[in-house]
């Protein structure tokens, strides 16, 4: 009954990607509001019962889409202001996680972007914009950190973390191309090192 039960859900959870995975491509190719239900089930091969078995609507299917990576960016952020390093190594640590989420769900960001920065779908509202402050306020958090710790020199916190979320945003745009990106990990942790060199204080390069 065990081995049952567990192919049972095996299945149920392939027929719920196998959903997800139609519903993302054709969004991205269609837009939102020009994807009906019977396009998403026959391109996941099952039937709109299933669809809405799982997901319940459209609408719901395409909630669930943005779900689970922004669950894992909150996670990201909240372990982020807790970790003990130092500034640079917070920052670090926080765009290199980032990054790799981003390249690991590309084809939902481009949907996410094609939304936000797009005209009107008719999709149902995510609150992108509330995730993208967040992001804001814990690297102008770790910035503070750093300046009153002396590891950072006395600049305005405010242009110092707008430089540093310029470098991220540039680089994940730059994976959205249609060519080859030509700017990877190693490119952002250089840009942001870089920063880094400029803003650091004179003491605190000494130590490294």
């Amino acid at each position: 009954m065990a081995r049952k039960k567990l192919t049972e859900d095996v299945e149920k959870e392939a027929v719920r990607e196998r959903l997800l995975k139609s519903a993302l491509d054709i969004f991205n190719e269609k837009g939102y509001a020009a994807t009906s239900v019977r396009e998403i089930v026959e391109a996941a091969g099952v039937t709109k019962p299933a669809l809405y078995y799982y997901f319940r609507s459209k609408e719901g299917i395409y909630m669930e889409l943005f779900k689970e990576p922004f669950k894992l960016l909150e996670k990201m952020l909240n372990e982020t202001v807790q970790e003990a390093l130092s500034a640079q190594e917070r920052i670090h640590h926080l765009f290199d996680s980032i990054f790799v989420l981003f390249t690991e769900n590309l084809k939902t960001a481009r949907l996410m972007y094609s939304i936000y920065y797009g005209p009107p779908q008719g999709a149902p509202f995510f609150d992108f914009e509330g995730d993208h402050l967040k992001v804001r306020e814990v690297v102008g958090l770790i910035v503070k950190d750093g300046i009153k710790s002396g590891e950072f020199r006395e600049v305005d916190p405010n242009v110092f973390m707008w430089a540093l979320n310029g470098a991220l945003n540039f680089v994940l745009e730059e994976q959205l191309c249609h060519r080859s990106p030509q700017i990877e990990l190693k490119g952002l942790s250089r840009i942001l090192d870089l920063i880094f060199d400029g803003l650091t204080n004179a003491k605190s390069k000494k130590k490294r």
